[in-house]
């Protein structure tokens, strides 16, 4: 596969932002990937899932947000930035 093509099948992929209301780090996350055409859908804490399935999908470990992309776990809002950055997604 060229570079071009795996860009372009990278730009169009979907990521799943997990969230929660009052969250700083989820607020500036989905700011930025909306200002750079990232294609995201957002999961809010209580509305689209439970803290049980969070725990159980990210570890007991874990902040918000958490996100996938193409079934893969990048992080939270640092490693999910530098993932586009790195995959020349921004």
């Amino acid at each position: 596969m060229s570079t071009l093509s795996t860009s372009i099948f990278m730009s169009d992929s979907k990521f799943y932002v997990y969230s929660k209301d009052g969250c700083g780090f989820c607020e500036k996350l989905t700011n930025f990937m909306e200002s750079k055409g990232v294609n995201y859908e957002k999961f809010d804490l209580g509305t689209d899932f439970s803290p049980e399935e969070f725990l159980y999908k990210f570890g007991r470990q874990s902040t918000f947000p958490q996100v996938i992309v193409e079934n893969k776990h990048i992080g939270g809002m640092k490693d999910t930035v530098r993932f586009l950055l790195d995959n020349k997604m921004v």
